[in-house]
C-alpha cells in the first residue's frame, strides 16, 4: 500500500462535528468524477474512501447509492436515479444546471478555525488528491477537471494559509505543492496527525542527514587540500635535497623537512604539533615559504 493511500485510510477514520462532516462530503462530491444532473459518481481504489463517501451521502441525504466492485479492485460509487440525484445537488445547493461548476460556500460554515474550510480540503483530497512517500520525495497535488472548480479550492487552500501553485497537465488543472515543509502543513492541516509526524520525523532524519553528509565533504575537501598541499612540500624538499643536504639547512628548517618526509598526508597544524616545541601553523607555513626562497636562490646559482 502506497504512503497516500495510508494518508487516505487515516483521514477516513477522523471523526468530524455535523458541520464537518457536510463540508467533507461536499468536498468528495464536487471534486469526484462526476456531480451534476445527468450523473453523480465517484471512481477509486480505496475501499475506506468508497465507504466514506458513500455513507455520508447516505446520512446527510437519504440516498443510497450503488457500489460496485471491478476485478482490478476499483470501486465505482454511482446515483443511478435521477430524482435521487437532484436531492442530493438540492441539499448542497444546486440545481444541476449551472453554467460552471463553483464551490459554494454556503455549505462551509465559516468559524474561527476553519474547521470546515478544513473539511472539505480533506474530502477534495480523498478523491483528487495524492501525497508522495517522503522516503522519495516532496509533493502533494489535487487533480481537478474544470478551470473554476480548481481556483475556488485554491482560493480555500490560500485561505488556509497553505502554500501551493498551479498547473494545466493533460488536460486537468492541477495544484501541487513540492516544498517539504508545505506538504507537512498540507497533511496535518487536513487531519491526519500519524502520517503528519511522519512527515516531520522524515524530513527531520534528512536534515540531519544532509548536515553530516555537508559535513563529510567538507572535511573530505580539507583532507584533500591538506594531501595535495603536503605532496607539494615534499617535491619542493627533494628539489631542494638535490642541491644541498638537511646538515646545510637551519636546525628549525631541518627538522620540519624531515618531519614532512615521513608524514606526507598531513595538515600543517598536525605536522607542526609533531615539531618540540610544537609550532602553529603560521609558523609552519612561514618555514616552507623560507624553503621556497631557498629553493628559487638554488635555482638562479
Amino acid at each position: 500500500m502506497s504512503f497516500s493511500s495510508d494518508v487516505k485510510n487515516e483521514l477516513t477514520q477522523s471523526i468530524s462535528s455535523a458541520c464537518c462532516y457536510k463540508a467533507e462530503a461536499f468536498g468528495m462530491l464536487l471534486l469526484g468524477r462526476a456531480f451534476g444532473l445527468s450523473e453523480i459518481s465517484l471512481m477509486t481504489e480505496i475501499q475506506s474512501v468508497a465507504e466514506r463517501y458513500s455513507a455520508s451521502i447516505r446520512d446527510l441525504t437519504g440516498v443510497t447509492p450503488t457500489m460496485q466492485c471491478s476485478k482490478a479492485g476499483n470501486f465505482k460509487i454511482s446515483i443511478p436515479n435521477k430524482t435521487d440525484r437532484i436531492k442530493i445537488l438540492e441539499f448542497f445547493g444546486y440545481t444541476g444546471k449551472e453554467l460552471a461548476l463553483r464551490i459554494n460556500l454556503a455549505n462551509l460554515e465559516q468559524t474561527n478555525n476553519d474547521c470546515c474550510s478544513r473539511a472539505f480540503l480533506r474530502g477534495a483530497f480523498l478523491v483528487c488528491g495524492s501525497v508522495t512517500d517522503p522516503q522519495k520525495d516532496y509533493h502533494i497535488e489535487f487533480s481537478v477537471t474544470k478551470a473554476k472548480l480548481c481556483d475556488d479550492l485554491m482560493q480555500i487552500i490560500d485561505d488556509l494559509g497553505l502554500k501551493a501553485k498551479k498547473i494545466i497537465r493533460n488536460n486537468s488543472y492541477v495544484i501541487y505543492s513540492k516544498e517539504a515543509e508545505s506538504v507537512e502543513d498540507f497533511i496535518g492541516t487536513m487531519g491526519a496527525n500519524n502520517a503528519f509526524l511522519q512527515v516531520m520525523q522524515t524530513r527531520a532524519i534528512k536534515n540531519i542527514k544532509n548536515q553530516i553528509n555537508r559535513r563529510s565533504n567538507f572535511e573530505s575537501a580539507n583532507m584533500s587540500r591538506s594531501i595535495e598541499a603536503g605532496l607539494k612540500q615534499v617535491s619542493l624538499i627533494e628539489e631542494v635535497l638535490e642541491k644541498i643536504s638537511l646538515e646545510d639547512m637551519t636546525e628549525d628548517l631541518s627538522t620540519l623537512c624531515s618531519l614532512r618526509l615521513e608524514n606526507p598526508d598531513i595538515s600543517l597544524d598536525e605536522l607542526g604539533k609533531l615539531v618540540n616545541p610544537p609550532l602553529s601553523r603560521s609558523a609552519v607555513s612561514r618555514r616552507f615559504k623560507k624553503l621556497e626562497r631557498i629553493a628559487e636562490e638554488l635555482k638562479a646559482k
